[in-house]
């Protein structure tokens, strides 16, 4: 069980996946989650950014112990590195509480590191030290019109 413990709130975040729905399993009783806000792709969130910021998806939940299958729209959730999870309010109690939540999807994995790319269309052979052995091929690329 996910339990709040200041108040109503909590904010979760997840890895990388092409998400296509949330599922939630709560209560029925007044510390359900109502309102479930999903924001994309952000790093830097917190209670209060969460509050302010637009969320990339709304979702209203039900008041139920079953699980819920929320679908999110695709198109907005098919390159997913990061999801934040914020359940804003819940149905008048002080603690917000979830009991299970999973997600369908398909995972991915994570490619975001740096990629260095040096191109020459062109080499100049004085740019480059003679291996061992070869002996200088500026001679022989003018001789073969290079």
């Amino acid at each position: 069980m996910l339990e709040s413990d200041a108040d109503e709130q909590l904010l979760i975040f997840t890895g990388v996946l092409k998400l296509h729905s949330v599922l939630i399993r709560s209560s029925e009783d007044s510390s359900a989650p109502k309102t479930l806000k999903l924001y994309l792709n952000r790093d830097d969130l917190d209670f209060s950014t969460a509050s302010d910021l637009q969320p990339t998806q709304t979702l209203e939940l039900s008041q139920t112990s079953e699980i819920q299958d929320l679908p999110v729209k695709r198109t907005s959730f098919g390159n997913t590195y990061s999801l934040t999870l914020f359940f804003e309010d819940n149905f008048g109690d002080d603690v917000t509480r979830i009991y299970w939540i999973g997600f369908k999807g398909e995972f991915m994995n994570l490619n975001r590191e740096p990629v260095g790319v040096l191109y020459e269309k062109a080499a100049n052979p004085k740019d480059h030290t003679l291996i061992q052995g070869v002996g200088d091929m500026s001679s022989q690329a003018t001789r073969h019109g290079m």
